[in-house]
């Protein structure tokens, strides 16, 4: 690619770059993929606290350091940029970084932003820009996640039949994860309708039923859990597909003729894919950087298709 690009990371707390190091088997934070990456140098941070800066260049070097990207000076570049910050402060770091000529390229955490209202202010700016930008829903990233999509366009398994999902933190938060991966399988996603559901941090946790181009299915996302879940089983005409360990691992299990019952089918485990999830900052950066602009904007609008929907949600279930 030539010379490096110049990374800016807005939010140097966790998922910035604190949650592993150069040492880690995992490349989970958005500086150790850069760092990772060969053509891209971490330049600068984003960061408010002094812990954090201090913790952040310990492990990744010293670079610039901005208080908020709104002190970035003015004859300064960047050519991507990571928003790794606080949900609250999404819509103003994207806002930001839309109206800068430079940052050509930005991956930001899910959720986009925290609110509708900031959600509906936003959209059409987003849609209309010319720079490329994934919301990190990072197992639509992940190579493994992408090959088992391809076998089921190619209705290898047959038609779908329906699913179960469930996670912890929110509809918002992992949730989305979970409607990134139903509408990465089954097309777009048509609605979402709540059932029993309660208010959690900001977010709304509960039962929902989910229908897609090619599905029906629900998904729980359960509240006050002390560890975090995210498991998926989908059913085909010829088997079943399940999403385990957080999505580390995929099992495929294939119909076959019953051995104790003549004329009835039962499922074996055919095939159990490690998907090496625990690189997807890595993943996420080489997807941004190496796919079309095309192909990135599709699966963008998608994502903003998914969180117009989840807001809609919120709104009902709010009141």
């Amino acid at each position: 690619m030539g010379e490096s690009l110049r990374a800016l990371i807005i939010g140097a707390g966790s998922i910035g770059g604190l949650i592993d190091s150069r040492a880690s088997e995992s490349i989970a934070s958005h500086a150790h993929a850069y760092y990772k990456h060969p053509d891209t140098q971490l330049y600068a941070i984003c960061e408010p606290s002094e812990l954090n800066v201090f913790a952040f260049m310990e492990r990744w070097g010293e670079m610039r350091r901005y208080a908020s990207v709104g002190d970035i000076e003015e004859n300064e570049r960047f050519d991507i940029a990571s928003i790794s910050s606080s949900t609250a402060a999404h819509f103003h770091d994207l806002t930001t970084l839309l109206k800068r000529p430079d940052c050509s390229y930005i991956l930001c955490e899910k959720p986009l932003v925290a609110t509708k209202e900031e959600f509906h202010s936003l959209s059409s700016q987003l849609q209309r820009t010319n720079k490329k930008i994934l919301i990190n829903l990072m197992r639509r990233y992940n190579p493994a996640f992408i090959a088992i999509a391809a076998r089921i366009k190619k209705e290898e398994f047959g038609k779908a039949i329906g699913f179960q999902g469930v996670c912890s933190k929110g509809l918002l938060h992992n949730g989305s994860h979970l409607l990134g991966v139903l509408s990465h399988f089954l097309g777009p996603l048509t609605a979402i309708k709540p059932f029993r559901t309660s208010p959690c941090d900001f977010d709304v946790c509960g039962e929902f039923g989910v229908s897609l181009a090619q599905g029906d299915g629900t998904i729980s996302v359960l509240k006050n859990l002390q560890y975090s879940l995210f498991e998926l089983t989908v059913w085909f005409e010829k088997g079943v597909i399940k999403i385990l360990d957080g999505g580390d691992t995929i099992e495929v299990h294939s119909k076959i003729p019953s051995i104790v019952y003549p004329g009835y089918n039962t499922l074996t485990l055919s095939e159990t894919i490690d998907t090496h999830l625990s690189h997807y900052a890595l993943d996420s950066l080489n997807f941004l950087l190496n796919e079309s602009h095309e192909k990135c904007t599709e699966i963008f609008k998608e994502h903003l298709h998914i969180h117009d929907l989840m807001f809609q949600t919120l709104a009902k279930v709010q009141g």
